[in-house]
């Protein structure tokens, strides 16, 4: 265990006594939207991110092709607060864990629909097969989310939003190659009018890899991977007050991976196939002059698993979700807005071959939030929901956030205080039928400020959460268990630099101090501080430079294998033929750095790609 009173106390100082701060993760280097015109959905309420009292980064479209990422996971990196684990090569299992939690407690959204795997034991969503080909925006809303969203949201949310129709046709597409024979591509096409619009895109990689256990150790034998997938989003509006939004996404991998001997991660023949379908239907009625709103919803997810080795099928799962909701909104003055709703989720998983078993939670839920601005400057919201589950029991969770600008100074004060919890997921109780869902409460403080002309933003935050009854996995009995209580506290530190009209720099910090309260062991795979840049540089119109600095401290393995801290650094360029056509180069891990994220996992060496976009 740690103490983070001093750093905190020290960087909350060293803010106040700056000239100013203001959520700096919100605009990251290359991002031209104002804090105030930047709309975040992932709270349920559609806000302006000037007016949130939660903890929330947002990165956009914009942000993510300039720094040629291809994967969400790659994207969400950059962020203060967010942990990426892979088990490997490109395709393996990656995980996302936002201030220290297990990642099957970080909850994922796309356009309203949770992704989170009810076959997979604890529920967490594998992004390795997210790329963000159709991405628009990505929000991170850190703290217990359970008031919004209800299970699985205790160390918070990650809502996609991927893109929409458009006035008119237009699209884009992009190629790229590289080391490990990548070969990457994918277009999208949009169009529409005031009453229809759409988009659909297509995208595909094929990688030969590297291997997925520590070429040091002596592994050689590459681990391939490849994905397709195909995403559409369509509108309808007959009415000015009725509209109509289905979204679809289906996305079809494989990838090779390695296995274990004696405990130890070895080049192995595994081969993992997997199908992800996510489907939504979504009407809306307004009244009043759009005071009154009622949206109805369907949604459903799939995720088939089908895992080989040399003596056949080894292991299988398929899990679903199919939800029905109702939302209401009501704005009955400007100053005060309300949202309350029902809901009512099936999960299902089914295991044919390895252990789990046919499993199945009905969940029935119930939730109402109000959003306040009582004066100029001040917003505030607070929440209840009620989960009943047939298979672990009833949970009610509250929550409250406020934000006051600071007069005189030009910075905002926020905070916010969350309950959350994670019901077993239907793969766990099939090990444990009587096992009782995880309970946390969690709370933050932070100061924002903006500075010489908006051109240099900062922002600092301290969060402290504890888990109650969480959920582990007893070796001795092979079975999941109610055994623990788990503790995360530390400060999330960024910061937004606008040196010239040419040259930014983002900036990410955080420190953390994440433990298992009962066996006092620091948490797998969560380094003590994080560190991320991104820099970029347009020395003419038509040239932007960019690098991205990522530098990891020291983690734990099962408090027994400590994993050394490493720094890894990309170069980026990007070049304008023609207004509708850019060439693009990256070289990641420029200085070949040798390093470990994941015990007995290998890690890229340096790798160069090269690529080519159009649009029209």
């Amino acid at each position: 265990m740690k103490t983070v009173s001093l750093l905190a106390s020290t960087s909350l100082l060293g803010l106040a006594a700056s000239a100013g701060v203001l959520a700096a993760d919100a605009m990251p280097a290359g991002a031209d939207d104002p804090v105030d015109e930047i709309i975040v959905t992932g709270t349920r309420f559609e806000m302006p991110l000037d007016q949130i009292g939660r903890a929330v980064s947002v990165l956009t479209e914009e942000q993510i092709e300039l720094r040629q990422q291809r994967f969400v996971s790659d994207a969400l990196r950059v962020l203060p607060g967010v942990q990426i684990t892979q088990t490997g090569a490109v395709g393996s299992t990656t995980s996302v864990s936002l201030r220290g939690l297990p990642s099957n407690q970080t909850l994922v959204i796309q356009d309203g629909i949770v992704l989170n795997n009810p076959a997979q034991f604890g529920t967490s969503f594998n992004f390795a097969n997210f790329d963000t080909n159709d991405v628009k925006r990505l929000e991170v809303i850190r703290g217990a989310q359970s008031t919004l969203w209800g299970s699985d949201a205790i160390g918070g949310v990650i809502n996609i939003v991927t893109k929409s129709g458009a006035d008119g046709v237009a699209g884009s597409g992009f190629f790229e190659g590289g080391s490990f024979g990548t070969f990457r591509g994918g277009a999208n096409v949009r169009g529409g009018n005031d009453i229809v619009s759409g988009r659909v895109s297509l995208s595909g990689v094929r990688v030969r890899g590297f291997s997925s256990a520590d070429e040091a150790n002596g592994n050689t034998e590459d681990d391939g991977y490849e994905n397709y997938t195909v995403s559409a989003k369509g509108l309808y509006k007959p009415l000015d007050n009725l509209s109509f939004q289905t979204v679809l996404r289906y996305q079809d991998s494989q990838n090779e991976y390695d296995g274990f001997v004696d405990g130890v991660v070895t080049d192995a023949d595994e081969v993992a196939n997997t199908e992800e379908l996510t489907v939504g239907a979504f009407a809306t009625y307004t009244m009043f002059d759009d005071r009154l709103s009622h949206r109805a919803s369907v949604t459903y997810v799939q995720t088939d698993r089908l895992f080989f080795s040399d003596a056949g099928i080894s292991f299988d799962n398929s899990g679903s979700r199919l939800s029905y909701e109702y939302q209401g909104k009501g704005r009955p003055i400007d100053q005060v807005e309300v949202i309350y709703g029902m809901e009512y989720e099936e999960q299902e998983s089914q295991t044919k071959v390895g252990f789990g078993g046919d499993q199945a939670i009905d969940t029935w839920s119930g939730y109402g939030l109000v959003h306040l601005r009582p004066l100029e400057g001040v917003s505030l919201t607070a929440g209840v929901r009620h989960d009943d589950a047939d298979a672990f029991g009833a949970e009610t969770t509250f929550s409250g956030s406020g934000r006051i600008e600071i007069p005189y100074i030009g910075g905002a004060l926020r905070g916010s205080y969350s309950e959350g919890f994670r019901g077993p997921s239907v793969g766990e109780l099939g090990f444990n039928p009587d096992l009782r869902a995880e309970y946390s409460n969690s709370w933050d403080i932070g100061l924002e400020r903006a500075f010489l002309d908006q051109r240099v933003r900062l922002g600092v935050t301290y969060f402290d959460q504890k888990i109650d009854d969480l959920i582990s996995f007893d070796l001795n009995a092979f079975t999941y268990r109610n055994v623990q209580r788990f503790e995360t506290s530390g400060v999330e530190v960024s910061g937004d630099f606008r040196f010239t009209s040419k040259l930014s720099m983002n900036a990410a910090y955080t420190y953390l101090d994440a433990f298992n309260a009962t066996t006092t062991i620091a948490a797998n795979n969560q380094p003590d501080h994080r560190f991320n840049a991104e820099i970029a540089y347009r020395p003419i119109n038509k040239l932007t430079l960019s690098t991205g600095i990522w530098f990891n401290g020291r983690e734990n393995e099962d408090g027994t294998q400590p994993l050394d801290s490493f720094t890894v650094v990309s170069l980026r360029a990007e070049y304008a033929l023609t207004d509708y056509m850019d060439v693009t180069v990256r070289i990641e891990n420029l200085t070949d750095a040798d390093y470990q994220d994941n015990f007995g996992y290998g890690t890229a060496p340096i790798s160069a790609y090269g690529g080519l976009r159009v649009r029209f």
